[in-house]
């Protein structure tokens, strides 16, 4: 009895060869070359090949499509370097079309964890040497820079997709911003409540979640009333951010407030008996180790949760209360998220900590260029995996994304400046070099003349990159640390990181457009489901990582407040853009869209009113319930793509 891969490899050869019987007959229009078409040729006219949408027919022969897709570039490639749509589409060999199609979605998942390390590792530590640089007050960064570091990959897919092409994919983007929405707001938060149930932080999360909606309906008003974008659009939502920037500031500020009137009340109680003066300063000495358990427990490499209880115990405080030591319920807990940055999925109370804990690269400084030490400090600098000691302390998905990502770190390295890092003379000048090479890639100019027969402009990057590591050489010392590098590699390493992100969400939407134009899957379910959940998954890992590590409300923080910055930058900063270009962007209110902005009213809805009836504490029936909305959004889409559900 033959096996089922032989029976496989024979059908698929039958499909291949233009031989193949009835077999190659009944697939004939996915097998046979363009030498055997004797139908009418499809005539290129100019509109064809300006449309807005990428539209196949399914009576054009294979050479038709290829022509059309070449000729129709801006709506059915996604704006990066692969053409990966003419790859697939004109190819007349089956096997070669399917080893194209598995070798791009395997490249799909690769570009994903490049933009979530190019994120994590490089783009966020530059924009927390930003705010300390500027001395930002924490609450300012957290929903500002920070939040921005952590929407990066959203907002930047989101920019791509919009800007990158004369005729915007508008249904790529939104699609992706509020399918992620959508995801992050039922699955991720399920995850966090599951993982621990826990008071909040009410006024911080009803807070959020109103601005929330208050942006969902909003987009939903225009979808059902306009048919293209206008500028007052997006810039009501950049409106809306600064709102709730305020809003975020006037309460840190009323917070602060409180809690020196707290302070004060304390210490006047505490003068008043000697018991109380003993009892204040013991659980002071506990309140400092709860809130720094988790650094304590890096260094230390075990659990003190026991000895925290212990001497919980002996003061015979309620548990309650002691738990809420964190972040107090009725005060702070409004603004104190930012104060914390997450460093390859560990919390600390501050940058520096994180930075301290992972700057795993041993201090080298030659004294000479003869002596040879410089080598091996370029060498330390530039090693693309972690030390042994960071590996192990790694959750297992964090250590697959280390080993997939040793190429791109090395080029990150080469190309990114790290405030992280110590100085290094030689690791300048080869910044110098590489950095500006990625400027003009980035933004695909490499290849341009900036005049009729002048060479390209990577040949004047080249000047510019020796002069400037010219000037590296001489200007800086070899020896000693440069004053103010960590400064100025936070800016620079802002910069380079943006160049990434932005370099690789294009490639991403090339992807994505490519397995729309194959498939005929519309380009909002593609948004919804491939690029948003794959941009979710490392908020899963990392909410998940911090609940864990103590501060469930941090991580529920994240679940609600990244979503509406992705929404509220995501739509109003490319879309302004567009606007400003002078480009037209269609809107059109399709079933999924309405889907859309529906589940995630619901979800949203679902979330408030769980929190009051099961006053201000999350457990099990809301995770559960967010789950059901998640499951029937699902069921929806599927039923309104096989169009067994219709709108009317």
């Amino acid at each position: 009895m033959p096996r089922p891969t032989t029976i496989f490899v024979v059908l698929l050869l039958l499909l291949v060869d233009n031989s193949g019987a009835q077999l190659g007959q009944l697939f004939q229009p996915y097998v046979i070359g363009p030498q055997q078409r004797n139908a009418t040729r499809l005539v290129l006219t100019e509109e064809l090949c300006s449309q807005d949408e990428c539209i196949i027919q399914k009576h054009w022969s294979q050479e038709d499509i290829c022509g059309y897709v070449k000729c129709n570039k801006d709506a059915c490639e996604g704006g990066g370097y692969l053409q990966w749509s003419q790859y697939i589409k004109c190819e007349y060999r089956t096997a070669v079309r399917v080893i194209l199609l598995i070798v791009s979605i395997i490249y799909l998942f690769f570009l994903f964890i490049v933009m979530t390390v190019v994120a994590d590792d490089y783009f966020s530590p530059s924009i927390a040497g930003i705010v300390r640089h500027l001395k930002i007050s924490e609450s300012i960064a957290g929903v500002t820079f920070l939040a921005f570091g952590n929407g990066a990959p959203d907002v930047f897919g989101s920019i791509a997709s919009v800007i990158t092409t004369p005729k915007p994919k508008a249904d790529l983007a939104i699609g992706d911003i509020l399918g992620g929405g959508i995801f992050v707001t039922t699955v991720v938060l399920s995850a966090i409540i599951i993982t621990k149930s826990f008071r909040i932080a009410v006024l911080a999360t009803v807070r959020d979640i109103v601005f929330f909606i208050i942006a969902d309906i909003f987009i939903a008003i225009w979808f059902l009333n306009f048919n293209h974008v206008e500028i007052w659009m997006p810039l009501t939502f950049l409106g809306l951010y600064a709102a709730y920037v305020i809003c975020v500031i006037l309460m840190r500020l009323n917070s602060q407030r409180r809690k020196k009137a707290r302070h004060a009340k304390a210490e006047n109680q505490r003068k008043e008996s000697t018991v109380n003066h003993h009892s204040h300063k013991i659980s002071t000495v506990i309140g400092f180790v709860m809130d720094y358990a988790h650094v304590i427990n890096f260094f230390a490499n075990k659990k003190i949760s026991s000895m925290t209880n212990n001497m919980k115990n002996f003061l015979d405080v309620k548990e309650d209360s002691l738990e809420d030591g964190l972040v107090d319920e009725q005060s702070d807990d409004e603004g104190e998220e930012a104060e914390f940055h997450i460093a390859h999925r560990h919390v600390y109370k501050s940058y520096d900590e994180a930075s301290l804990a992972f700057t795993d690269v041993e201090e080298i400084q030659p004294k000479t260029w003869k002596s040879w030490e410089w080598v091996r400090d370029v060498a330390n600098h530039l090693r693309p995996w972690p030390g042994k000691d960071e590996f192990f302390e790694m959750s297992y998905f964090s250590r697959v994304i280390s080993i997939v990502a040793i190429v791109p770190n090395f080029f990150f390295k080469l190309t990114i400046p790290s405030n992280e890092m110590p100085w290094s003379k030689p690791i300048l000048m080869i910044y110098c070099f590489c950095s500006v090479q990625l400027a003009l890639f980035a933004v695909q100019i490499s290849a341009k003349s900036p005049f009729h027969g002048s060479p390209g402009l990577w040949i004047y990057g080249l000047l510019v990159s020796a002069v400037l590591s010219v000037l590296a050489l001489i200007f800086t010392p070899l020896d000693r640390e440069q004053k103010y590098y960590r400064e100025v590699y936070s800016y620079l390493g802002f910069l380079m990181s943006i160049a990434w992100i932005y370099t690789t969400s294009s490639e991403i939407i090339n992807v994505i457009t490519m397995i729309g134009v194959a498939t005929g899957v519309s380009q909002e379910i593609l948004g919804l489901t491939i690029m948003a959940w794959s941009n979710c998954i490392g908020d899963v890992v990392s909410d998940v990582a911090v609940v864990k590590q103590g501060f469930p409300k941090m991580a529920m923080a994240a679940a609600i407040g990244g979503p509406l910055f992705n929404l509220l930058i995501g739509f109003g900063l490319p879309f302004t853009i567009a606007c400003l270009q002078g480009k037209q962007i269609e809107l059109q209110i399709t079933p999924v869209y309405r889907l859309l902005m529906l589940f995630l009213a619901i979800s949203l809805f679902t979330s408030l009113i769980a929190i009051f009836v099961q006053k201000f504490k999350v457990r099990w029936p809301h995770a559960v319930a967010l789950i059901v909305v998640f499951v029937s959004f699902l069921i929806f889409i599927l039923l309104s793509e096989t169009h067994v559900l219709e709108w009317k």
